[in-house]
């Protein structure tokens, strides 16, 4: 067993002649004798997958560990259990699973000192390491602020909330036409997406993968923010961005499960394009608080 995993380490580590590679190890804890993880574990996981710090393409390993209280058989277990949590996270979130190429619970780590009965929560943890591949050939592609002003609309297809909403249409709209993502939801102020949008996501994928000359751009907009204030807070990055961070991060949900990110653009016009100008309700708030879905080409 463990020259097998000495063989995969070697592997792993071994830089290509034809590619630099960057090695950076993430490091997840946990709470004592949980194998859960919790909400700021989700949290820095999303980030990293948000960030490009994990990206498909990459060879990632996820090691568990344990300190040294219970015994030998029961850290092992709860150390793989929690490497397992974390494998299972990320390919929830659109990390390819052959991608992973080691999953595995070391147990215990060694400490000369055993004595504290509280144990040592820094070896309750996953390392998740990650080989990524970067091409130096390659252009760096720069991502837009808040923009002022979205393509124009070369046809009507819907103004506000009358726009078509059904994904399968799509495919019949014309260049600069828009549509209502809906059933696309953030928790308040964060750019992550929450697990109840997976279903429309997984909608806009498939109608992308059966479509491969669909080109679109993913545009956000928010709501309740006044004066010069271009957009809204976005406490996961503290910055002045969530309407592009939104709409990145359908982008980086896309791009995870296979489309060509060349096929995809997204921006922020924060509340510059609002469909209700005076929100005197949550109802009007809501009505501004969207993502759409622009026909670059089809």
């Amino acid at each position: 067993m463990y020259r097998i995993l000495l063989s995969l380490l070697f592997t792993f580590f071994t830089l290509s002649v034809s590619a630099q590679r960057m090695i950076d190890t993430f490091h997840l804890y946990f709470d004592l004798n949980v194998a859960a993880l919790n909400k700021n574990t989700e949290k820095k996981i999303d980030l990293l997958i948000y960030n490009d710090k994990i990206i498909n393409g990459s060879t990632v390993m996820v090691v568990g560990y344990a300190d040294f209280l219970g015994s030998e058989q029961y850290n092992k277990n709860l150390s793989m259990q929690r490497a397992k949590n974390v494998k299972d996270y990320l390919i929830k979130y659109g990390i390819n699973a052959a991608d992973v190429k080691v999953c595995v619970g070391k147990g215990e780590v060694k400490r000369r000192d055993t004595t504290d009965k509280e144990g040592n929560p820094v070896d309750r943890k996953v390392d998740i390491v990650v080989n990524n591949k970067f091409n130096f050939s390659e252009q760096p592609r720069h991502y837009p602020t808040t923009a002022s002003k979205p393509p124009k609309e070369t046809t009507t297809a819907g103004s506000g909330s009358n726009k078509p909403s059904d994904i399968k249409e799509l495919n019949t709209l014309k260049e600069g036409q828009t549509i209502l993502l809906k059933n696309v939801y953030f928790p308040a102020g964060s750019h992550m997406i929450k697990p109840e949008s997976f279903n429309t996501l997984e909608k806009l994928y498939a109608t992308l993968k059966d479509n491969p000359r669909l080109k679109i751009s993913i545009e956000g907009h928010v709501c309740c923010i006044h004066g010069d204030v271009p957009d809204a807070l976005d406490i996961d990055t503290n910055e002045l961005l969530l309407s592009v961070n939104r709409a990145k991060a359908i982008l980086r949900y896309l791009v995870n499960k296979g489309i060509d990110e060349e096929r995809l653009q997204f921006a922020g016009f924060g509340k510059q394009h609002p469909i209700v100008a005076y929100e005197r309700s949550e109802e009007d708030a809501e009505k501004n608080r969207r993502v759409e879905i622009r026909i670059l080409s089809n």
